[in-house]
């Protein structure tokens, strides 16, 4: 049989035919890193030009603070695209079929009936695990542990990071695929900031209203700095989550930061870029992420960040040369750095502009699709 399925390969090879990889995936609205990176995925000239793409978008919300929400209309269409998925698996028979999965919540048993279609059709499967709590959800429930075994028994599986394999450790016994995120350069950013003598820094913060995103422990830190009269001043830019912008400007008002601190609630698109062109420095005290793509965005415009040491987050940011990383994230940790980055520009500049350096060398979009390509192909090499 394996001989057979080689010489298939070979064959559609010789022929000029492309493999089909049917895509699985959630792409924006909302946008999010990981809709932003399949988007990105999907149009790759790179990757088009070698594989044919049959594309389902299992579009269950229109806002980030929809995600945690159970929906009858969400079971609808998630039924709906059970039959979808059997009809294109029927009808074009990928050789190949990429699932962006939810490792946990209830978005984990929903794809899991998706995943009882693909291996009753006996298709192979790819997983790229765009987050974290695979093994958390496992740990918590024996038959959660047995599902997620068989879950990703006999297919590979995508991690953004070396750091990040050991979220499937115990539950997927072969060796997956490293494949980092990437971004598409911006013209206009630049290898190296500069600064107006005598000019106020201003810190930017970029992400989600959420708690886990660390955005009340930045607010405390920002208090810190105030009472001990560092001077900054600092946009909150991002889209409620589980916080809302009426609360935050509350939590601002108690601290008496109005002077200090604004709320801007989400910018997209050229708003968006003008926030990492006005900005000094780029901070992300996030509790619980993976692979944040804003981090490599503030790379890109030669911003020094500093992050919590979280996730992939020290694949990106080396800590002490492009930025700095806290482990344990408190806001006097937190205020210390800031600190530091506040009161020295040459620091400042010399950390910027080295991430901008790190990001043109290992974080473009060139980079992701080559990667991506190669892993396809090795996958598709294999019987």
């Amino acid at each position: 049989m394996e001989v057979k399925l080689k010489e298939k390969k070979t064959e559609n090879r010789m022929e000029g035919r492309k493999e089909r990889i049917l895509f699985l995936i959630q792409l924006p609205p909302p946008v999010h890193g990981v809709t932003m990176m399949n988007n990105n995925l999907i149009n790759s000239a790179i990757l088009q030009a070698k594989f044919h793409f049959d594309i389902i978008n299992l579009h269950f919300i229109k806002s980030i603070d929809e995600i945690s929400k159970y929906s009858l209309r969400k079971v609808a269409k998630a039924i709906g695209y059970g039959y979808e998925i059997i009809k294109r698996l029927l009808r074009n028979k990928p050789d190949l079929v990429y699932f962006t999965i939810s490792p946990k919540g209830y978005a984990f048993f929903r794809d899991s009936f998706y995943v009882c279609i693909l291996k009753a059709f006996r298709k192979k499967i790819v997983f790229h695990l765009h987050g974290k709590g695979i093994r958390k959800n496992a740990s918590s429930n024996l038959i959660i542990k047995a599902l997620s075994r068989w879950i990703l028994k006999n297919s590979y599986v995508i991690c953004l990071s070396d750091r990040l394999v050991n979220d499937i450790e115990g539950i997927y016994r072969s060796t997956p695929f490293v494949v980092q995120n990437g971004i598409k350069v911006q013209s206009d950013s630049p290898e190296r900031k500069s600064y107006v003598k005598d000019s106020v820094p201003n810190i930017l913060y970029l992400s989600n209203y959420a708690r886990d995103k660390g955005i009340l422990i930045l607010i405390d830190a920002l208090k810190i700095l105030k009472d001990k009269d560092v001077p900054f001043c600092a946009r909150l830019v991002g889209a409620p989550a589980n916080l809302t912008v009426e609360f935050l400007l509350e939590v601002i008002s108690k601290q008496n930061l109005e002077e200090f601190v604004e709320i801007t609630g989400p910018l997209y698109d050229e708003e968006k870029r003008a926030e990492f062109e006005k900005a000094d420095l780029f901070v992300f005290p996030s509790l619980n992420d993976a692979f944040p793509l804003v981090i490599l965005e503030a790379m890109q415009y030669a911003l020094p960040v500093i992050a919590s040491f979280e996730g992939g987050i020290p694949d990106m940011v080396v800590d002490n040369e492009t930025g700095f990383l806290i482990s344990d994230i408190d806001a006097n940790k937190l205020a210390d750095k800031l600190t530091v980055l506040l009161e020295n520009n040459d620091l400042r500049l010399e950390m910027g502009q080295r991430g901008h350096s790190r990001f043109m060398n290992n974080f473009t979009i060139n980079h992701f699709e080559k990667n991506m390509l190669s892993t396809f192909q090795n996958i598709l090499n294999q019987g």
